[in-house]
């Protein structure tokens, strides 16, 4: 079967050599941030003095300043030009797809539809100055698409850094936008051979998703995929040790992963999760439950890692402390780790081999 978008196997048998790859990359990516590092520490500086948060690693920090320069070249053009009315709306909506249910329904159709309308991205290879007004309008841009909050949750606390040290703004913004330049670059050399179809899947298929509530989310551009597998590789450094430590282990997969769809699939839900039953031998999520029980770790199959990673849920399903292996599409997944380390579920990444 042809990838849609990406595929860790690049003609191979399976994925060992993407994990080296990827792994012998993030050490240049790293290495490259270390111009970085003088910023970082004055950004550490800022969240001790002013108890922002428990401190991170260096390597987390400098992911998140390429998250802000990557989304600066992808998308801050559009933001630029966002009407202010759509974009209020739109934060509304977000709101209201939280509730779930036919209130979702009923948010994700308006989404659709002013989203399209109002705040689709246009390749025009043009980037605003980096200010702190071009950085409001960018994370608002981000707020009003509602498919960014764990990345706009991060990025308000570099902005309310730079409001604090507004002459040194221009410059750090700069900084990290010079970083995602050469990251494009050097990442579609090293990783394009894993993303061969993003062009060809934007090109022919995205438009697809016009008027639908994912028309930005499928819309997202070779260098967001690299952006994240790169991501992925540094959360699992970073967390591996909490990990590691906890005394109890959990695998949770995407609902892609059965081997029959609904209703052919027997998996019994019970509200946040289904419960696998053993239908099919060649299925992924039977195969995982067996080991699961020989080896001493729980699989929880979700239908979308937002209802297990929203709010207490995953608490409540999973129990607080469980080190849990995430297994996901390359888009979702570093959002996905993000959201089970703040709730106290350390996390380590599995990308999905192919997009669904």
């Amino acid at each position: 079967m042809e990838a849609i978008t990406y595929s860790l196997h690049n003609d191979a048998a399976d994925s060992e050599r993407y994990y080296l790859d990827v792994s012998v990359f993030t050490d240049e990516v790293l290495k490259q941030g270390e111009s970085l590092r003088e910023l970082i520490g004055a950004f550490q500086a800022y969240v001790e003095e002013n108890h922002v948060e428990a401190m991170r690693s260096n390597e987390e920090y400098l992911f998140e300043l390429l998250t802000l320069g990557t989304l600066w070249r992808v998308y801050c053009d559009d933001a630029h030009d966002m009407p202010g009315m759509p974009a209020k709306i739109l934060i509304g909506l977000a709101d209201l797809r939280k509730q779930g249910g036919s209130i979702k329904q009923a948010a994700d159709f308006f989404k659709g539809i002013i989203a399209t309308a109002f705040i689709s991205p246009v390749d025009r290879q043009w980037y605003p100055r980096p200010t702190l007004d071009h950085l409001d309008k960018l994370l608002q841009w981000m707020a009003a698409t509602g498919e960014f909050p764990q990345e706009l949750k991060r990025l308000n606390a570099w902005r309310d850094f730079w409001c604090c040290k507004p002459d040194e703004a221009c410059s750090g913004i700069g900084q990290s936008i010079a970083f995602a330049g050469w990251f494009e670059t050097a990442s579609t050399t090293t990783l394009g051979k894993y993303t061969p179809n993003v062009e060809k899947f934007l090109k022919e298929s995205q438009s697809s998703h016009r008027w639908k509530e994912d028309v930005i989310f499928s819309g997202r551009r070779r260098v967001e995929y690299h952006l994240n597998m790169v991501g992925a590789e540094i959360m699992n450094r970073a967390f591996r040790d909490s990990f590691l430590n906890a005394k109890r282990k959990a695998v949770v997969l995407p609902a892609c992963m059965r081997f029959h769809p609904k209703p052919v699939c027997k998996a019994v839900s019970n509200g946040l999760s289904c419960e696998c039953t053993g239908c099919t031998p060649q299925c992924r999520v039977n195969q995982l439950t067996k080991m699961g029980k020989k080896l001493g770790f729980e699989v929880f199959l979700v239908p979308h890692e937002s209802s297990v990673f929203s709010g207490d849920a995953g608490k409540q399903l999973i129990g607080e402390g469980a080190g849990i292996v995430g297994i996901a599409c390359v888009s979702n997944l570093v959002a996905g780790g993000w959201k089970a380390k703040a709730l106290g579920m350390p996390p380590q990444c599995v990308l999905l081999d192919k997009c669904g």
